[in-house]
This record gives structure tokens, sequence and C-alpha cells, in this order.
């Protein structure tokens, strides 16, 4: 009863508040947490109500929070002053029906698990604002997977699409392959049937398109930040219409941002699919609407109907009409040069990236 005639005498703690300790100014405290308690203690007193309590808190600039005993000892409880809070100090944070706990208000006591299940929260009183502390292999807030290698070392086996945030920017929802090869893998390109339209311009290559269930191309920007994020194998898959699959894998694979017109870096060749993309590194990204090709005589990307790392123009190249199979026509397939030449059309291709950890 005695406790509840305290909590509301709490307002005048607030004005308190702007004239002792002016960096606090609008800092409120949160609700009250019974049966909880911090061991973050630094400075123990009695007082006579939970408002005296929040004054000595508020005196104190070493203070974030306070546990009040909920015992009446002759007129007197107990006051603990914590330089910590139950965000921070989460390993010190208990259970004891003797105790109420009451941090400042944040922006972590705001919102519901803002870091979500991989990370802990701090906040930041003065800034009115958050921090995530992610586990390892996650970043962001809330704290998500970084690739989808952690993604499938944190249980997740299951081929389909998931959010992941390489770099702690905005979150990308991914393709993830978790069979091929012991899974793991970003799927940032797919042929399969036809079904969508490759011949685009750069923009729509920029921020990518199609359907993570069947064709698309994931975005040169979002390329880009999952390349960046740390040492990345390549893996290129590729399937004819009479059943033969083959691979390769690059152990060096880097695309630049826009500035530097994503700009391919790739080395490193392993597989059974024969190099064809050697002769693409170093190469800018070219669109049917933007030409970074080093031919002299018009575009590549509007003559071989396609988007690519072309050079003068190309050895390989997954982003072209879908053709099915033998094509009398010169290079304007889905073409791989070292295993088909230039007039076989793939069933199926992917792209994927996995984190070399």
């Amino acid at each position: 009863m005695r406790l509840c005639f305290f909590v509301f005498f709490s307002t005048v703690v607030y004005a308190v508040t702007r004239i002792v300790q002016p960096d606090f100014e609008g800092v409120n405290f949160a609700k009250a947490l019974f049966g909880k308690r911090l061991d973050k203690v630094f400075q123990e007193t009695a007082v006579d109500s939970e408002t005296s309590c929040q004054v000595q808190c508020l005196k104190n600039i070493s203070c974030l929070s306070y546990n009040l005993g909920t015992t009446n000892q002759k007129g007197k409880f107990i006051c603990q002053l914590c330089d910590s809070d139950r965000f921070t100090s989460y390993e010190n944070f208990t259970q004891d029906k003797k105790w109420l706990y009451r941090g400042m208000e944040s922006a972590c006591e705001s919102k519901s698990f803002p870091c979500g299940e991989k990370g802990i929260c701090i906040p930041d009183y003065h800034g009115k604002s958050l921090k995530c502390k992610c586990n390892l292999g996650y970043t962001g807030t809330p704290c998500e997977p970084k690739s989808c290698l952690q993604v499938l070392q944190s249980g997740n086996n299951s081929t389909g699409v998931y959010r992941i945030n390489p770099d702690g920017n905005k979150p990308i929802t991914v393709s993830c392959d978790m069979t091929t090869d012991g899974g793991g893998w970003i799927v940032f390109q797919r042929r399969l049937d036809g079904s969508v339209n490759f011949y685009r311009g750069w923009t729509q290559y920029k921020f990518g398109f199609g359907n993570l269930s069947g064709e698309f191309w994931l975005g040169n920007d979002n390329l880009h930040r999952i390349a960046a994020a740390g040492n990345m194998t390549l893996r290129v898959d590729l399937e004819d219409f009479e059943g033969n699959v083959t691979f390769a894998e690059y152990s060096i694979f880097k695309v630049a941002d826009g500035s530097d017109k994503h700009r391919l870096l790739i080395g490193g060749y392993n597989g059974t699919v024969g190099d064809s993309m050697a002769f693409h590194n170093g190469m800018w990204f070219t669109t049917k609407d933007q030409d970074n090709d080093l031919r002299n005589n018009g575009s590549c990307a509007v003559k071989f109907k396609g988007a690519w790392w072309y050079n003068h123009c190309h050895r390989s190249n997954l982003n072209r009409q879908y053709l099915g199979g033998p094509h009398d026509t010169y290079a304007d397939g889905i073409n791989w040069l070292a295993f088909t030449g230039h007039q076989y059309s793939f069933k199926r291709s992917e792209m994927k990236l996995r984190s070399q950890q």
C-alpha cells in the first residue's frame, strides 16, 4: 500500500531532475519490476519512500537504476543505487521477492526485444537511442545473421528465404541454399525456366528483380555489401538440358559499389566446368542503358541482349536470353565458353556466395 503511495509522487522527482542534474533533463524512470534485483550496487542508503530513493539516484551521475527493498524496517526501506542497468548487466539481474527494480526510461525499456534473441540492448540515456551488442556472426538492430552460413550454423538447415544483415545496415531478404556442398550459400542469381526477362537497365540491376523462389538477380548494391563483408567463395552451378551438372568455384570475389560501376574482382578458380570468368576480372558492369565495356563499336549488352561484367565482349554471360539448349545464333544465350561454347544455352544456372569462415 505504501509503495503505491511512493510511486504516485514520482512526478515530483522529474522536476528535481532538471535542477539537480541538467544532463538528465527529460529523463524519467521506467516501470517497476517487482521481485527483481540488479547486483551492481555501488551505494546503499535507508529511505522513507521510493521517491526519496529516486532523488538519491538522480543526484548521483553514476546511478542508472536502483533496487528498493519491499520490507518496511521501522519506517525505512533499503535503497540500493546501481551503476548499470538490467540490459547492460543482464547476467547480474536476478529474481528476489524482497526487492523491486526500476531503471531509467530508455529506448531499450520502451521497445520489446529491440535487439532480438541474439543480442544485448545497450541504452544511450542522453541520446535517447540504443545500440545492440550482437552475438558473434550477427549484426544490426535487431541482431540478425550476417550470412546464410550463420543461419545454417544456428540450426536452420532448410533451403529457403531468410533475412540477413552482412554489415549492420539495412537487412537483406535472400535465398539460402542449405544443401549444395554443405550448404550456407547466399544465392544472388538464378535461371531455370525463362520466366523472367534479364535484358534490363542499370537501375533494375542495381536494386534487383525477379522472385527469390524462382528466377532473380539480387541486386548489385546488395551484392557489393555481401561481398565486402568478408572473404567469400563464389560458386556457379550449371545444368544443361541433357542432365549434366557442373560447377565453378572462385576463392576471390569482390564487387565494387556503384561509384566504381560495380567493378568485378575474381580469381582462384576450381571446378569441373572450366574457367570462363577470368576474362572478366577487373571489368565494370554493363547494361543496355549504361555502357562500361571495352568494345569499340557499340555496347556488348545491347549486341548480346544481356547485362554482365563485359570485356570486349565475354566468355561467360549468365544473364542473357533463355534459349533452351543448342542455338544457331552466336553468344546470345546463357553461355559458358569453356564448357559448351557460345552456341549452347544452359537449362539452369545459380550464382551464390559463402563466407570463408
